[in-house]
């Protein structure tokens, strides 16, 4: 009988299979952040390239702050979301001149910056920093709302999602935590046709085991 914990099974799951990308092998706090910049709305595959040449070209923060404008958007051309590229340079500038070119390693600060909200904030804090704070996007929405059977949609279940991966998370390796559930929403725990039968969470599942996974999240009504 399997007697490890929700985060046990993820993070031994998440050790055995973990995809090796360039921005998995830091614990740089920028190359971190930039990383999840590019991620927002695109494909893994996609940003693999752009991420790889845009460190060659602005290898550390300084670098993006002192560059101008027309140089980072010609850098991220074809990404798409030109704010994003704008964002992260005006964010830049500022933690260079407010924070001595260091990125603040504290939530307050860091939501504060042009482009970041919840999630880039909780992934920077957890990968880069160590601390245990949950990075809450579409795929975990849809993980926890499956695994508890959640009956509200969300942003309603937004607090209840939180409370739960708050209490879970391993407070040793929260970055792993955080990246296993990112690549168990990808790979495994998809919008249709999820691969309940591998997944390493499934004993602790309440929609998998009352065989109702693909009614969940539950859907707002429009």
């Amino acid at each position: 009988m399997n007697k490890l914990s929700f985060s046990q099974n993820l993070l031994l799951w998440y050790s055995s299979s973990v995809t090796s990308y360039p921005w998995r092998n830091t614990k740089n706090s920028y190359k971190i952040w930039l990383s999840e910049v590019m991620l927002q709305q695109t494909r893994v595959t996609t940003v693999i390239p752009y991420y790889k040449n845009w460190i060659l070209k602005f290898p550390t923060l300084a670098s993006v702050a002192q560059s101008d404008l027309n140089d980072i958007l010609k850098a991220w051309e074809g990404l798409g979301y030109y704010a994003r590229a704008r964002n992260f340079h005006n964010a830049c500038k500022l933690v260079r001149s407010q924070f001595d070119s260091q990125i603040p390693n504290n939530f307050t600060e860091l939501i504060q910056l042009p482009g970041i909200g919840n999630y880039i904030a909780s992934a920077i804090l957890s990968i880069a920093f160590n601390k245990p704070y949950p990075a809450i996007d579409v795929n975990v929405v849809r993980i926890i709302s499956r695994l508890n059977s959640i009956k509200t949609p969300y942003p309603s279940s937004k607090n209840k999602i939180h409370d739960y991966l708050s209490y879970e998370i391993d407070n040793n390796s929260p970055g792993d935590f955080n990246q296993a559930l990112m690549d168990l929403g990808r790979t495994i725990c998809k919008p249709s046709n999820p691969e309940c039968i591998s997944c390493p969470i499934n004993m602790f599942c309440k929609a998998y085991v009352n065989n109702n996974v693909n009614s969940f999240p539950i859907k707002k009504n429009r």
